[in-house]
């Protein structure tokens, strides 16, 4: 069993799979209830996408100016295929020298983001979002979360996902806390067509410049 999860693991490296599988995990509904309910973009605001994978919500982020960061090139040169008439796409890992060339944003969003990363990187990533956000900008983090009473398929197919650094929402909570006065957090279990259960971070730069 370890050695087909780990293959699994490797195979959605693999832009087409990624995509393929986000598909049948999320489907349409799942990005739709994450942009109306939490995202809530505006014509004309500017959105940076931490993570941005091949691109797959730029789709559903109409009307805004879309900058999207991802360390892999597979992915970067897909979402560059796909979707670079309307989006820009930047192969890094996004530090505070990327972030000089472009404008405050309105928003930034990191899917799916922090489970793949430690603590300290963590606590960067939020630190980042929020020297890249307008005051009253607005970061939204969407992760896989263990929960009391969680269902065990749930937290079985949780426990095997490629990130290694699924927390609690206390543990989420905890970091993005060390960097926003005002995070939000809600949980669903609705998110995706396999049992799943996911925290949303809704984090707040306040309105007066720091």
């Amino acid at each position: 069993m370890a050695g087909f999860i780990e293959t699994a693991k490797t195979v959605l490296s693999t832009p087409l799979i990624y995509s393929l599988w986000d598909r049948f995990a999320n489907g349409h509904a799942a990005k739709v209830k994450l942009v109306d309910e939490y995202i809530q973009p505006r014509v004309g605001q500017r959105v940076l996408d931490i993570g941005c994978g091949p691109g797959d919500i730029v789709p559903y982020l109409r009307d805004v100016t879309y900058v999207g960061f991802d360390a892999s090139r597979a992915y970067i040169e897909t979402a560059r295929k796909r979707f670079g008439d309307r989006a820009t796409f930047i192969c890094e890992s996004i530090g505070s020298k990327s972030l000089e060339d472009y404008p405050a944003f309105d928003l930034v969003t990191a899917i799916g983001v922090l489970h793949h990363l430690d603590d300290a990187d963590a606590v960067r990533l939020f630190e980042l979002a929020s020297a890249a956000l307008k005051p009253g900008g607005r970061l939204i983090t969407y992760d896989g979360c263990f929960v009391k009473d969680q269902s065990s398929l749930a937290k079985w197919f949780i426990s095997r996902d490629r990130g290694q650094y699924v927390r609690d929402a206390d543990g989420y909570v905890s970091l993005a806390s060390q960097v926003f006065t005002h995070v939000r957090v809600s949980i669903r279990h609705d998110m995706m067509r396999i049992p799943y259960t996911r925290i949303i971070l809704e984090c707040q730069k306040n309105s007066s410049v720091q």
